[in-house]
């Protein structure tokens, strides 16, 4: 029951893992595989404070994966409803974000940022299986 659920959801928080990790080592690395440091952030936040809130992000991430994967998560119908809608709109807004900065807004650094957008649409991603689980098991 809750081992497909588990599976996407510590893929999910590896890729964010991965994307927390990346982003230090842009800045010691010079590989054409690895981005630019600056290519990982829209420049909305300070890096340390980014930092520190990707941390606690990734800390609950893993966290949820670990009692999900160990059926220690009590589904509930409404957090999966309200999960499901903050995935919905969340995920529509980055996939915006990611058109406008392909085209329309491709000169405005917020826009035209794909890395952080596409690790945002991770994010979002596990928002939408975490509520799928609440929702189908609650």
């Amino acid at each position: 029951m809750t081992q497909p659920y588990g599976l996407a959801l510590w893929i999910l928080a590896g890729l964010f893992a991965l994307r927390v990790a990346a982003q230090p080592l842009a800045l010691f690395v010079d590989s054409p595989v690895l981005p630019r440091f600056e290519s990982w952030h829209g420049g909305v936040l300070p890096y340390p404070l980014l930092l520190a809130t990707q941390l606690l992000i990734l800390a609950w991430l893993l966290l949820t994966a670990r009692r999900v994967s160990r059926a220690a998560l009590k589904p509930s119908r409404k957090s999966g409803r309200l999960l499901l809608a903050i995935a919905s709109v969340y995920g529509v807004t980055m996939l915006t974000r990611l058109l406008l900065g392909a085209t329309l807004l491709s000169d405005e650094r917020w826009f035209a940022s794909p890395v952080p957008t596409t690790f945002h649409l991770v994010l979002a991603s596990y928002l939408f299986v975490c509520g799928h689980y609440h929702y189908r098991h609650g």
